[in-house]
């Protein structure tokens, strides 16, 4: 199955994230067109002598320290990052998108482990990742501009490519019965995976009931997704059936970003607003409750996207890929 990679032309665009699907679909590219471009720049095939070739830079699977080196800044070494997500440890993953990598701090931002690094399609290697998601043992990373979903345990090791042929996929979620769910951004749709099963694809190009414009961030709860349309200005609403029941329109989507989706037990959203600099908490019918536009420590907000709470600390982890740092706003008593 080919893999959609950037096309040399559009190199550019790739840095600049969500904006280049949407550049690249106002010109009018077909998604057909999309999925065959490849990249003379795109690592080589390994040799087929495995024995004998070395291990491609960065493909090696992570070491996870049990606690962080001293003498680091919080969250040092991070460039744009995106997603976020905790682990049952308390752990911190975020993709650093800056740096084709999946970094994992404590909850303090002390660094304890990574893996990635150098741009390529290898195992434990990533194109720009968007986004992770974690359940259990389970952990999947949207890898973005390879155009794939890569599945990991929670010890980093790597456990299988869950989903191809994606375009620019920048959304990554699991619900409680373990499916994952995925934001095929460039292809306008959603996929779902299941165990043991093919890609389900749900959605279509548009802004009907069931339409999507390159969706990105998902949120989860016990009985829905929440899927944010940011081409429609809007947040969808789904049953875990995958069908569509409704939209919350959000006014502060107004322009170009990529907006990132928590939710808490009481069916509230969080949504980053990374254009507005500012983080959003809305009610079940899109009412707006609160507005942070600095986190905890006054430090104003650049460009917040990936969003994680903790909902017993009540804690929303920031990835604020403006100032290459993740950051911290107390939305709620603790538990």
């Amino acid at each position: 199955m080919i893999q959609t990679r950037p096309n040399p032309a559009t190199s550019t665009l790739r840095r600049l994230g969500l904006a280049a699907l949407t550049l690249l679909a106002g010109v009018g590219l077909p998604v057909a067109c999309r999925k065959a471009e490849t990249t003379a720049a795109a690592p080589p095939a390994a040799p087929a002598a495995a024995a004998a070739a070395p291990t491609p830079a960065g493909d090696t699977p992570p070491v996870i320290r049990a606690s962080a080196q001293p003498g680091q800044a919080p969250w040092a070494g991070l460039a744009e990052p995106r997603g976020i997500a905790l682990d049952g440890q308390g752990r911190i993953w975020v993709t650093d998108f800056g740096h084709s990598r999946v970094a994992i701090f404590d909850a303090s931002g002390g660094l304890l482990g990574a893996w990635g690094g150098v741009r390529g399609n290898g195992p434990y290697q990533l194109q720009d990742p968007a986004d992770i998601a974690i359940r259990g043992d389970a952990v999947y990373v949207a890898d973005t501009w390879n155009g794939r979903v890569q599945g990991f345990t929670a010890a980093g090791k790597f456990r299988d490519t869950a989903a191809t042929g994606l375009y620019g996929p920048r959304g990554v979620a699991i619900a409680e019965d373990g499916t994952v769910w995925i934001s095929d951004s460039g292809n306008n749709r959603l996929a779902l995976l299941q165990s043991g099963q093919p890609p389900r694809f749900i959605g279509k190009a548009g802004a009907g009931p069931d339409g999507l414009s390159s969706p990105v961030g998902i949120g989860i709860s016990p009985t829905h997704a929440y899927v944010a349309d940011i081409g429609n200005h809007r947040i969808q609403v789904l049953g875990l059936d995958g069908k569509f029941q409704r939209s919350i329109p959000v006014a502060a989507w107004k322009e170009t970003m990529e907006p990132y989706i928590a939710v808490d037990d009481k069916e509230n959203l969080y949504v980053s607003v990374s254009a507005g600099s500012e983080v959003l908490a809305l009610d079940h019918a899109g009412k707006v409750l609160h507005k942070w536009e600095a986190d905890d420590a006054g430090k104003k907000l650049l460009r917040p996207t990936g969003l994680a709470l903790d909902a017993k600390a009540g804690v929303l982890y920031v990835a604020d890929t403006a100032s290459n740092a993740v950051t911290t706003i107390h939305v709620a008593e603790k538990k």
